[in-house]
């Protein structure tokens, strides 16, 4: 794994932790990409180059100074089970390069790292659903674990938790990328048997105990669709929420390949337009393996 100075730059450079009074706000993925790309950002060291603006640059200046403080709050995080990977890590998810210039900068994780190398499934849905859907999200959970492949989830309440308590239910290996602090994830029982058997890896595009806000959100679900090698889409509201804002980022993006339930009534209006727009059907009473990557790639 990378060295703990190129960690600290890049939590140092992204992040509010061990935050002060008076320092600037943290530079943006895409700003943290460029000067890497362009040599101006070497572990915690600067170099000024015309590729980066003044400004940003003294910017970066400003927040590197608490390095020391970002050591010891990486110490403190390790000592709960988490690493941290950056994109120059061998264990890196490829997929996530994808997302360009909005790839994360940095990923901590807890669980079982091999589950990274597995081929993977996204699923996403809404969190106010019937229960028909429920039943349906619990149907793909489980044919995905059937088949082998790990999946790929958020943990919000609705299409996730059903989808995730079935798929765990059948053994199978889950990747969970939340949007609230992580450590409430593992109150729940469920989950913490499943970290112990193996079968859970936590991925955090933030700090692990940051708070839910909406950016914060909004990011992670471009970070589910770009981890996995193909996406379900559940039930997705029309034109609104999490669900459907990540499923149309992931359509215009391409980061992979998209699938939706085709299914009557208000939980599925938002599929219905996904496959209007470039999204595949999928038909749970067939193997979603097969489904998915035959047609996916």
């Amino acid at each position: 794994m990378a060295g703990m100075e190129a960690i600290c730059a890049r939590l140092c450079l992204l992040t509010r932790a061990a935050w002060r009074e008076g320092l600037p706000a943290p530079l943006t993925r895409p700003m943290v990409r460029r000067m890497l790309r362009v040599g101006a950002l070497s572990d915690l060291t600067l170099r000024r180059t015309s590729d980066v603006r003044e400004e940003h640059y003294a910017r970066a200046e400003a927040l590197l100074t608490r390095a020391t403080e970002i050591y010891h709050a990486v110490e403190a995080v390790r000592t709960q089970g988490y690493d941290v990977l950056l994109p120059e890590d061998t264990q890196w998810p490829v997929n996530l390069h994808a997302l360009g210039a909005q790839m994360p900068q940095f990923l901590f994780v807890r669980g079982n790292l091999a589950l990274l190398g597995r081929r993977a499934v996204a699923v996403a849905g809404s969190r106010e659903i019937e229960e028909k859907t429920a039943r349906l999200a619990a149907a793909c959970g489980e044919s995905l674990a059937r088949e082998g492949y790990a999946m790929v989830c958020g943990s919000a309440w609705g299409v996730d938790t059903a989808a995730q308590r079935a798929f765990l239910g059948h053994q199978g290996a889950l990747i969970l990328v939340p949007a609230f602090p992580a450590g409430e994830l593992l109150r729940q029982a469920y989950l913490r048997d499943a970290m112990a058997r193996g079968n859970l890896l936590l991925v955090c595009d933030t700090w692990p105990d940051e708070p839910f806000s909406a950016p914060k959100a909004l990011s992670r679900n471009h970070t589910i669709y770009a981890l996995d090698d193909a996406a379900v889409v559940v039930a997705a509201r029309a034109e609104k929420g999490g669900t459907w804002s990540g499923a149309s980022a992931c359509l215009r993006g391409g980061y992979t390949p998209l699938f939706v339930l085709h299914e009557p009534g208000e939980d599925f209006a938002g599929n219905r337009l996904l496959l209007a727009r470039g999204a595949r059907p999928l038909d749970l009473q067939e193997l979603v393996g097969a489904q998915l990557f035959a047609q996916g790639g």
